[in-house]
């Protein structure tokens, strides 16, 4: 097998699709719902919602999630291409980490300005739709052209998706 672009393979699983399943945990309970994402170079994930969903809610409680990027639909050749993310996440607060996740968040064209005027970047910290990153741990990376039916382990210093 040649030598894999982690980069490359990478940038390709996360610009299939806009949106990624993220699953919290609290006590005990797990929840799992699609939100639309962000990414930067070295792959942090960023994402809006509202502080009262219970993805939120679990979140602030324990940071510790799970993300599954992947498109639902096959390639021709009838192959898949996916990530599996363990991280941690965070509600951004800080009004830099938020101007920064709003340029990710909103270059990939989530939303409009009606809508952005609705975030943390510019209606603060008592907007509706607040700014969270999930900073990876451990990202694996399924492709079945590549891989077969295994999954392989992706080595995150370095990964530069710039």
């Amino acid at each position: 097998m040649n030598e894999i672009d982690w980069n490359q393979k990478l940038k390709e699983a996360l610009d299939r699709t806009e949106f990624m399943a993220i699953s919290t945990i609290f006590e005990g309970e797990t929840w799992t719902n699609p939100v639309a994402f962000a990414y930067d170079e070295k792959i942090n994930l960023y994402f809006i919602s509202k502080m009262a969903s219970r993805h939120s809610e679990n979140i602030l409680k324990n940071p510790k999630v799970s993300v599954a990027v992947y498109k639902t639909e096959r390639f021709v050749s009838g192959d898949v291409l996916g990530l599996q993310i363990k991280g941690e996440a965070k509600h951004l607060t800080d009004k830099e980490e938020i101007k920064a996740a709003a340029a990710y968040y909103f270059e990939r064209g989530h939303g409009n300005d009606e809508f952005r005027n609705k975030t943390a970047e510019r209606a603060g910290a008592e907007a509706p739709w607040q700014f969270f990153k999930v900073t990876p741990i451990e990202v694996w990376c399924f492709d079945s052209r590549e891989f077969g039916s295994e999954r392989k382990l992706t080595p995150l210093d370095i990964i530069e998706l710039g």
